[in-house]
């Protein structure tokens, strides 16, 4: 168990990485304006992390480890390929807008751009997993699974990406439903 100054002191170096990125881009945060931020001293940052790369990639770490936990469905709650689809996208959604300031930090034009590499391949990875209970239960996706993983992880983060950038304006309940119907359904079409 982590002492409790250790993990405030953790957090309030986090923040103030946080909100100076979010005003002038994370590469031209320094760890001296960090330290400032916060108001600790060098030594207290260095306690901590090694440096501001080692700072930001356990943000990251954290970051997708709640996502992978949050869209990792119970093998009894999947009994078909719209449970997959459905719920696992209304949980990464509804924990993008819990963690709204890292990933407004980290999904920008101004973030670290490995970090889309790092969460397409958690999401790919969380798919591939949610399709085992499916075969355990005789079910068989017919469809090539690497490029049906490919494309439903390309499209939940393009999605994910377009929704953090216009400022989360969209209820994930709602946001979930249209994806989960475009992917199990197909596009709808209304002629005049």
């Amino acid at each position: 168990m982590m002492d409790r100054r250790i993990k405030k002191t953790r957090n309030e170096i986090k923040h103030a990485l946080l909100e100076l990125s979010s005003k002038k881009g994370i590469n031209q945060v320094s760890v001296q304006n960090i330290v400032d931020h916060a108001n600790i001293n060098r030594a207290t940052f260095y306690y901590h992390y090694k440096d501001k790369k080692d700072l930001v990639d356990k943000i990251e770490e954290e970051t997708l480890e709640g996502l992978i936990q949050e869209i990792r469905l119970p093998d009894d709650q999947i009994k078909t390929f719209e449970d997959i689809v459905y719920h696992s996208i209304l949980a990464s959604l509804e924990h993008v807008k819990n963690c709204e300031d890292v990933y407004t930090i980290l999904l920008s034009d101004n973030g670290i751009m490995n970090f889309r590499s790092k969460m397409l391949d958690t999401i790919k990875k969380s798919i591939r997993e949610s399709f085992e209970p499916l075969e355990k239960k005789n079910i068989k996706i017919i469809n090539d699974k690497s490029y049906l993983v490919n494309f439903i992880a390309g499209a939940h983060l393009s999605v994910i990406i377009d929704w953090v950038n216009t400022g989360l304006d969209k209820e994930p309940t709602s946001l979930a439903k249209q994806m989960a119907s475009i992917l199990t359904e197909g596009v709808k079409v209304k002629f005049h």
